[in-house]
């Protein structure tokens, strides 16, 4: 194989609650990912040994120790004989906007370029990768949806969702995730944060969280019924939108339109919210045209699982 190219989706966090800071400097969190229909390209070239070259397109600037580049640094390290490549990166996915671009790219690179060189590398050694180069990547690896611990790089694959439509409102501005975790452990520390309350219509977030004995989530995983729509939330919200007002402004547009659940994705600046179906996803994010709204599914396993270029 001389070429290869892989799509890698983006992803939002369904439900992201932090249970603070680790020793390491780390936060510990539970979340459930999900991957929807924003994609990154990633094309690959073989190259003569000691070859790397790495393009981006789609108007967007990588720093020096990129995603990519790690993922490739890791292999060659494995196998010092892998060989070169020649890279390049079609952006489709907003950056730093809490839909894990830099994190898909990771995982499409460690699984393009092992394909591409030809090495003979496990799975389970893909996601120890993955995991060295982000606490999001080892999801990209899975796709559809995943429940994921530690801080981020323990993954539980999950049985797909439905077809939920989903409208993602892009952030206006880059929006730094280390930022967002200093804001909310400074809240933890003061209780200076104040919390945001929803437009009317939606639940406010984490109403609800301990039902009986038992984890809500952990219940539904059981029971194996509809999401927990009105118990679902983000910790890190509160903090994005006391540091970035416009991201609360976005969310109170959103929930106008009676979505299932709606949230800041990740540390943000991207707003989500959750439809029965693609076509009344479709008709609000069209509403929302004005702030660049999008109408994109919720992906199952099988179209956005990229272990599956590996084999």
């Amino acid at each position: 194989m001389t070429r290869m190219v892989v799509r890698c989706p983006a992803k939002v966090n369904l439900h992201l609650e932090v249970l603070g800071l680790r020793p390491d400097g780390y936060h510990e969190v539970r979340t459930l990912l999900a991957a929807v229909g924003l994609w990154d390209e990633l094309e690959v070239e073989a190259a003569p040994p000691g070859v790397w070259e790495l393009r981006v397109e789609g108007g967007v600037s990588l720093p020096a120790d990129n995603t990519v580049w790690r993922a490739a640094k890791l292999l060659l390290s494995a196998f010092p004989d892998a060989g070169g490549a020649r890279v390049v990166l079609r952006k489709g996915i907003p950056a730093a906007a809490g839909l894990g671009g830099g994190s898909a790219d990771g995982a499409a690179a460690l699984v393009a370029l092992a394909k591409l060189w030809g090495l003979p590398v496990e799975p389970g050694q893909l996601v120890a990768m993955a995991s060295e180069i982000g606490s999001d990547v080892p999801f990209f690896l899975f796709g559809g949806a995943c429940w994921a611990t530690g801080r981020g790089e323990q993954v539980l694959p999950l049985p797909d969702l439905p077809r939920y439509g989903v409208v993602v409102i892009p952030g206006q501005e880059p929006v730094s995730t280390p930022a967002v975790y200093r804001a909310w452990d400074e809240a933890q520390q003061e209780s200076a944060l104040p919390s945001f309350e929803p437009a009317p219509g939606l639940p406010r977030p984490g109403a609800g969280w301990h039902e009986g004995e038992g984890f809500f989530l952990y219940d539904w995983l059981v029971g194996k019924g509809e999401l927990p729509f009105a118990k679902l939330r983000n910790d890190l919200q509160a903090a994005a939108i006391a540091l970035f007002p416009w991201i609360g402004e976005n969310l109170a547009l959103l929930a106008r339109f009676s979505p299932l659940t709606a949230m800041v994705s990740g540390s943000g600046g991207t707003v989500f919210g959750l439809f029965r179906d693609e076509g009344e996803a479709v008709r609000v994010a069209a509403e929302l045209s004005p702030r660049q709204a999008v109408a994109v599914p919720l992906l199952r396993r099988e179209e956005s699982q990229l272990l599956a270029h590996a084999e």
